[in-house]
């Protein structure tokens, strides 16, 4: 399920951590929304991953609403 416009620029600038291990980024890892772009019907959140080995480069990964409520803890 995707999120709606309000809810997700909502979640812009919101800090969040990871709940579990995936694409590189270790359970635990902190990041932060920085941006929600439309994407279908709904829309999906930008998560900016806080990685020391990757500064430079940072890491961007994309959420669903299911993916953010299962995966991601707000902090």
């Amino acid at each position: 399920m995707l999120f709606d416009e309000r809810a997700a620029f909502a979640k812009v600038g919101r800090r969040i951590k990871s709940l579990v291990e995936f694409s590189g980024v270790p359970k635990g890892t902190h990041g932060e929304v920085t941006r929600a772009d439309q994407s279908g019907k709904g829309y999906t959140v930008a998560i900016q991953w806080e990685l020391p080995e990757r500064i430079g480069k940072p890491l961007v990964d994309w959420f669903t609403r299911d993916e953010y409520e299962r995966y991601l803890e707000e902090v």
